[in-house]
C-alpha cells in the first residue's frame, strides 16, 4: 500500500513538471536561450578563471545568463540569489538544475569584477550574430548622449562622490510669468555620468556604446561609432561640428543643421531636420526604455569601469531580447 502511494505522488511531481516544461516553451526567455549562441562567449568568460586551481568554481556562462536576469527584471545580487532558489524560469535560463545549489550574492560581485577586462567584446561578439541572423544594425545608425545621475553625490566635499563623476549645467534659475506664477528657466546642474549611444534606425538594436563623465562634450565619441560597413548616420544639431568626418569618410550625412547668430535655417533646412528626426528618435526611445525598465535614471555602481560593464550588460540584455522577439 505505501509503495502504491508513493508511486501516485511520484507520477504527481511529473505531471507537475511536464506543466511547466510546457509553459517554459511558450517563455520568452526561452526563445533567448535558443536565439543566441552562447559558445561564443566562454573563451573570454573563461579567461576569469583558473580551472586547475582552487575549488571547482561556477560555469562562467551560467554565472554571465545570471547577470542578464537581473538586467531585464531590476534585481539586486541578493534579490538574484532568492529567485534563483525558488522560480523555475530563471533555473532553467541559467542552465541550473532545480536541487542544486544556487550561486549567492558575493559570486556575482566577483564575477562582475573577474571580466571587467573583456566587457568590451562581449557586445561586438553579440552584434556579430545578430547581423549573421539576417539583421543589418551597423549599416544605417543614429547617434544620441544623454546625462545619468551618479550613484553618490557630493554632500560638503568632493571626497564623498563618486571620483570619475562630474558637474554638468549651471544652477537652476527661476523666472515670473505674466500671471506671477514661477517657472523654471534652466535645470539644475547634474553630478554624473553620460552614456554616448549607438543604435540602428531600423530596429534600435545598440551597436556602441561609450560611457563618460557628465562635462565631457558628447561630439568627442563620435568617430568611435563610425564602422567600416556604416553609410548613413543621423544625429541632432549637437553634432554638427563632426560632419566633416562623415564626408571624409564618404558617409551619407545624416546630421541636423545648426542655426549661429545672424544665420537663421532656410526653410529647406527646417524641413530638411524634421525629417531627420523621424529616423534618428529611435535613439531617444531607447535611452527611455533604459531609464524606465532597466533603472538607468541613476548609475548602478561608484566608478568608470564599474558602470562601463554594467551599461554592457544592459545593451546584451536589450539586443538580446529584442533579436529573440523579431526572430520568432
Amino acid at each position: 500500500m505505501l509503495r502504491k502511494k508513493e508511486a501516485e505522488e511520484l507520477t504527481f511531481t511529473q505531471l507537475a513538471l511536464e506543466r511547466k516544461n510546457e509553459r517554459w516553451n511558450k517563455h520568452w526567455l526561452k526563445r533567448v536561450v535558443d536565439t543566441v549562441q552562447w559558445d561564443c562567449f566562454d573563451p573570454y568568460l573563461s579567461r576569469a578563471y583558473a580551472k586547475r586551481e582552487g575549488r571547482p568554481a561556477w560555469e562562467p556562462l551560467v554565472l554571465f545568463r545570471c547577470l542578464l536576469l537581473e538586467q531585464w527584471y531590476g534585481m539586486s545580487d541578493r534579490q538574484l540569489e532568492e529567485a534563483l532558489e525558488f522560480r523555475v524560469d530563471f533555473c532553467k535560463f541559467a542552465g541550473l538544475d532545480f536541487e542544486q545549489n544556487v550561486p549567492d550574492a558575493t559570486t556575482f560581485v566577483v564575477f562582475r569584477k573577474r571580466i571587467e577586462p573583456v566587457w568590451d567584446k562581449l557586445l561586438e561578439l553579440l552584434n556579430n550574430q545578430i547581423e549573421a541572423g539576417g539583421f543589418q544594425i551597423r549599416k544605417t545608425i543614429t547617434v544620441d548622449a544623454t546625462l545619468v545621475e551618479a550613484y553618490s553625490k557630493p554632500c560638503g566635499t568632493k571626497a564623498s562622490a563618486d571620483p570619475d563623476a562630474s558637474w554638468r549645467g549651471f544652477p537652476a534659475k527661476e523666472i515670473k510669468g505674466e500671471a506671477g506664477e514661477k517657472i523654471v528657466a534652466r535645470r539644475p546642474a547634474l553630478f554624473g555620468y553620460k552614456i554616448n549611444l549607438s543604435t540602428s534606425t531600423g530596429h534600435g538594436f545598440v551597436n556602441g556604446f561609450s560611457v563618460c563623465e557628465a562635462s565631457e562634450h558628447e561630439t568627442h565619441h563620435f568617430a568611435q561609432f563610425i564602422h567600416p560597413t556604416t553609410q548613413e548616420v543621423y544625429a541632432d544639431k549637437g553634432y554638427a561640428g563632426n560632419r566633416f568626418e562623415l564626408v571624409s569618410l564618404n558617409i551619407a550625412d545624416g546630421i541636423q543643421a545648426k542655426a549661429t547668430r545672424g544665420n537663421p535655417l532656410s526653410d529647406k533646412e527646417i524641413e530638411r531636420n524634421k525629417q531627420i528626426t523621424v529616423k534618428r528618435r529611435i535613439v531617444e526611445a531607447v535611452f527611455g526604455s533604459w531609464k524606465q525598465w532597466y533603472g538607468w535614471r541613476k548609475t548602478k555602481y561608484i566608478g568608470l569601469c564599474r558602470n562601463c560593464l554594467a551599461v554592457t550588460l544592459t545593451a546584451l540584455a536589450w539586443n538580446m531580447k529584442k533579436w529573440a522577439v523579431l526572430a520568432k
